[in-house]
């Protein structure tokens, strides 16, 4: 199979054109997982060495051919459009084109290219409703030529990535995979907190018991500490991983790169030192503000995370890697600095989100989640922490953060209220600086390799 594709290019290029035939058609697009195989699609293409204006050229023939098919197919049926039993079967999606349409008119048309589930309806009723014909292709057309390089390029573009991440050495792929596993795992966690959220329309009609929780109930904390508590026994468990020392092995050809810097400021930003001075100046805004409950929660989870590192690591007595030109003075099992900073992350980003709609709390999810993963690697690429290491500090660090947003939730009437506190924000960036700047020749010598 992959032999005749390599010697049958332009078979991918026919393939392209019909699945963005296929889901632009009248409908059928609705259940055709189009994004994901043009992307898939793309990819081949690129290593295949196909042009990319062949590629574009392909995608944007068999989506305009899709599009006009639906708009003259509806502009042939008009008001028998319902009594056809394929669209008898699927009413409400019609319904819901002709709301779209009518509230944008010829814009539909555009927005309607770009977003998935509506994409094979709008030129469908957009043809039902008598739209002008010469509008209609007119603006398809144009826009077509947009969407074509907006859809292809990204999968195009991962093929080439691919292709180049095939001649790296193991030490880039390994890093890059891992990147990429925890990015993953993290988008997975999102979708799963943002679609299980009693508030989300669809849990709210498939689970009517959600419409009866209290306001404050705090949901995603309480799903956050089971997912965390199991994650941190199951880690503890299960180490050493084989990943760790393969990960480990790599240390060397990391270090070597331009990247060492950068990872010596990361991994600065989860210092105790960074974390106990910001810490500080929160807590005492949070007084100053006359929100005592909250500054004793976030006092409470800070203590009590440095006290549980200090006993497991104790406890587990797990030695470093052996990078260090002067080895570390405490365990390795599990990680401070992941711990902290995803304590410090998680407290602030959840209690921000307490005066935000569910809906719209995954942005910053996501952020404070990136800046979890990055200073977590960066004591992998150090050399002064196994990966189980710091899986188990964060996950411990968010246990914390959760625990703490749950207390804060079910003990109190009102919500965390961060809102005018820009002064604080920026004296924090300027002690954070101002630590970097300090700590960063101490840094560069104590994470030298032997």
């Amino acid at each position: 199979m992959i032999a005749w594709i390599q010697s049958h290019p332009e078979g991918v290029l026919i393939a392209i054109a019909l699945t963005a035939f296929v889901e632009s058609f009248a409908l059928i697009g609705v259940f055709v997982p189009g994004v994901v195989a043009l992307f898939s699609l793309a990819a081949v293409a690129s290593n295949l060495n196909i042009p990319a204006i062949w590629v574009l050229a392909a995608a944007a023939l068999g989506a305009t051919a899709g599009d006009l098919g639906s708009f003259f197919l509806g502009y042939r049926l008009r008001h028998r459009l319902y009594e056809h039993p394929w669209f008898k079967r699927h009413t409400d999606w019609l319904s819901h084109g002709i709301w779209f349409f009518k509230r944008w008119g010829w814009l539909s048309v555009v927005i309607g290219r770009f977003v998935g589930p509506i994409r094979p309806v709008v030129p469908l009723i957009a043809g039902s409703l008598s739209m002008p014909a010469r509008v209609f292709v007119s603006v398809n057309v144009i826009t077509v030529l947009f969407w074509a390089p907006a859809y292809m390029l990204p999968g195009y573009l991962a093929g080439e990535a691919s292709f180049l991440l095939t001649t790296q050495s193991l030490a880039v792929r390994t890093l890059m995979l891992l990147l990429v596993s925890g990015l993953a795992i993290l988008l997975a966690l999102l979708a799963i907190y943002h679609h299980l959220h009693p508030e989300h329309p669809r849990m709210a009609r498939w689970v009517p018991a959600f419409k009866r929780l209290p306001d404050r109930f705090p949901f995603a904390a309480l799903l956050l500490v089971i997912v965390t508590a199991a994650g941190f026994i199951v880690t503890a468990l299960t180490r050493p991983w084989a990943l760790d020392f393969l990960l480990a092995g790599q240390v060397g050809a990391w270090r070597a790169t331009a990247f060492d810097g950068a990872a010596i400021g990361l991994t600065l930003l989860g210092d105790p030192g960074v974390l106990v001075l910001t810490g500080m100046m929160i807590t005492f805004w949070l007084s100053l503000s006359r929100q005592f409950r909250l500054s004793a929660v976030v006092l409470i989870s800070a203590v009590a995370v440095l006290w549980s590192i200090s006993l497991l690591k104790t406890a587990f007595g797990v030695d470093r890697p052996d990078w260090m030109a002067t080895p570390l003075a405490s365990e390795a099992f599990p990680s401070g600095h992941a711990a902290g900073a995803a304590l410090f992350l998680g407290l602030l980003t959840g209690f921000a989100n307490q005066r935000r709609p569910a809906m719209s709390r995954w942005p910053l999810y996501l952020s404070a989640g990136v800046g979890m993963l990055v200073i977590a690697l960066s004591r992998v690429w150090l050399g002064v922490h196994w990966l189980s290491d710091v899986v188990a500090g964060v996950c411990l660090g968010l246990l914390a953060a959760a625990l703490a947003q749950a207390a804060h939730r079910l003990t109190g009437q009102t919500r965390a209220d961060l809102r005018n506190s820009l002064a604080l924000w920026l004296l924090v960036l300027l002690a954070v600086a101002a630590y970097l700047i300090i700590a960063w020749p101490t840094a560069s010598m104590t994470y030298r390799l032997n």
